[in-house]
């Protein structure tokens, strides 16, 4: 289920991959690709590029992977949002979690609309959408919840869900049914692969209808706000402090 890739075409990767907004038109996926969904795009030429997604939890932050922060296995602190229409801005890290896979990005304010979340988690088996981006293959996948609660140390509380997910789609949202974020595409998980692989660390699985959806760790939204908002509050205490 591993399929390593080269620097190259990690770089063609993030210069050619579009969002996932056209693809998702007439499914529950829709508002929220349409509208708080964004590429994030780390470095620029002729630096290698690499490419995750985001979703915006208020009209400053969005949420994504802290594995997506990386570039060449350097953590970075910087990255452009790339949304539907092909707007671009840039965003800062706001913190890194120690206790989960989540990075807190700051934008422009109303860059992005918030999405709308879940109250509680997916129910055993319910159908669930990913979206991200990509330069080959789909920006939508489609499966169903194998596991409703599962947790994974370094990585969070969430779900595991049969999916089709592939390089770019870490950070982005997973949603159910009625077009609320349920949680945040974080890695691929089965009994014979330890640690679980990152969507963004040169792993996919195939997203074709048939064409053998893995099983993929799905950080949860409720733990994931309660973590982001805990960091940004922490954040701003700081930058108050050093105001004083």
């Amino acid at each position: 289920m591993r399929c390593p890739l080269s620097a190259l075409l990690l770089a063609l990767t993030a210069a050619c991959a579009a969002v996932p907004g056209p693809a998702t038109i007439g499914t529950p996926v829709e508002p929220v690709a349409r509208q708080s969904y964004a590429a994030v795009v780390i470095g620029a030429p002729p630096l290698m590029e690499g490419i995750g997604s985001a979703v915006a939890i208020d009209a400053r932050h969005v949420l994504t992977n802290s594995h997506v922060m990386r570039l060449a296995g350097m953590a970075v602190e910087r990255a452009t949002l790339v949304r539907d229409d092909g707007g671009r801005a840039e965003a800062t890290l706001v913190a890194r979690s120690e206790a989960m896979d989540l990075a807190v990005l700051r934008m422009p304010e109303g860059f992005l609309a918030p999405a709308r979340t879940a109250k509680a988690g997916p129910l055993p088996a319910q159908p669930v959408w990913a979206a991200g981006t990509t330069a080959a293959g789909p920006a939508l996948a489609q499966g169903w919840v194998m596991e409703h609660d599962a947790a994974i140390e370094g990585l969070g509380e969430g779900f595991i869900a049969r999916l089709g997910a592939r390089m770019g789609y870490s950070g982005g949202p997973v949603i159910g049914p009625d077009g609320a974020v349920l949680g945040l595409t974080t890695a691929l998980v089965s009994p014979d692969a330890a640690p679980p692989i990152g969507l963004l660390a040169g792993a996919e699985v195939d997203a074709r209808p048939g064409g053998g959806a893995g099983e993929v760790f799905v950080l949860g939204i409720g733990p994931a706000l309660d973590e982001a908002r805990r960091l940004i509050a922490a954040s701003d205490r700081v930058a108050e402090a050093s105001r004083r």
